[in-house]
């Protein structure tokens, strides 16, 4: 089981910046890295997860786990390929350790993981350094717990934090239950949107999407005692060069796993947000467009 939390000091000497669901495209990670004159010896980059798959270049991707700079969370897209790691082979799915992982590995397969990761089925070295390095990825990084920098605490995480109560959204987490990697709330079963499934917040974590389906149907959100929460999971381009910022949490996931189809998604990409100076980058096929906090009342 991956650990559910991983605390982190202040940055005391350079910038924190997080990007969203990467999918494959560590080249453009570059581009922005060099964009914005990351320095690898005192900034610190943090990602939301969703490492693999979509784009033209998982094995890459995996390999910035080896980066000390690098501090990922656990996306589902990751999640998958660790279960799928994790039985060896996709036709011995029988010998799987818990439903939970069969499940999972089932998912990776139905999103065209085995697509590209049968390419390096062979090297299985690698593979046990995919497994290995990916197990040790937490559901959630909070940084600066002790709000040491003027831009105070943040955490990141795959998906959200919200979840139906009584007909509202309600963000569950507060930053103090959060940072508790034994509350009781962590074994919570409730239905999952974006899982379709019940499950605990350990799933929820890596799958939910209450906030945005709440925005799209106009349910009322209750929002909770939450420092900024980096989330992705689900696309969310940004408006006139705003990203969406909605109960404590802002939405980073713009659309890099279709950065292949400029022709139909030209106003996506990847971003790579920096913490300290509430502004970033995203990097579309065309060119790279600045971005800022954008922000929707809570309904």
């Amino acid at each position: 089981m991956n650990p559910r939390v991983i605390m982190h000091p202040a940055n005391l000497q350079g910038r924190d910046f997080i990007v969203g669901d990467l999918h494959g495209h560590p080249d453009v990670l570059y581009r922005l890295m060099d964009q914005v004159g990351f320095d690898v010896d005192t900034d610190r980059l943090f990602s939301v997860g969703d490492l693999v798959d979509r784009g033209p270049n998982s094995a890459a991707a995996l390999d910035l786990l080896d980066a000390p700079w690098f501090y990922p969370v656990l996306g589902n897209h990751d999640a998958m390929l660790l279960a799928t790691l994790n039985l060896g082979h996709l036709r011995e799915m029988e010998r799987a350790e818990s439903q939970r992982t069969a499940d999972y590995a089932d998912l990776f397969n139905q999103n065209g993981g085995w697509d590209w990761l049968r390419l390096y089925r062979s090297e299985e070295q690698r593979f046990e350094q995919w497994r290995s390095a990916l197990a040790q990825l937490p559901l959630v990084r909070i940084v600066d717990a002790e709000n040491r920098t003027p831009a105070g605490r943040f955490q990141v995480l795959h998906a959200d934090l919200a979840a139906e109560r009584e007909n509202t959204m309600a963000v569950c987490w507060n930053d103090t239950d959060l940072a508790d990697n034994t509350h009781p709330r962590w074994q919570e079963a409730h239905p999952i949107i974006g899982y379709d499934a019940t499950g605990t917040w350990e799933d929820h974590l890596l799958w939910g999407r209450s906030l945005r389906y709440a925005l799209s149907h106009e349910i009322p959100i209750v929002p909770n005692a939450l420092s900024r929460t980096y989330v992705g999971h689900t696309i969310t381009p940004p408006r006139e060069g705003r990203l969406l910022q909605v109960a404590g949490h802002m939405f980073l996931d713009t659309g890099a796993a279709h950065l292949d189809q400029p022709e139909k998604y030209r106003n996506q990409g990847l971003t790579l947000f920096c913490h300290q100076e509430q502004q970033g980058w995203m990097a579309t096929a065309t060119g790279m467009e600045r971005v800022t906090l954008g922000n929707v009342p809570v309904l």
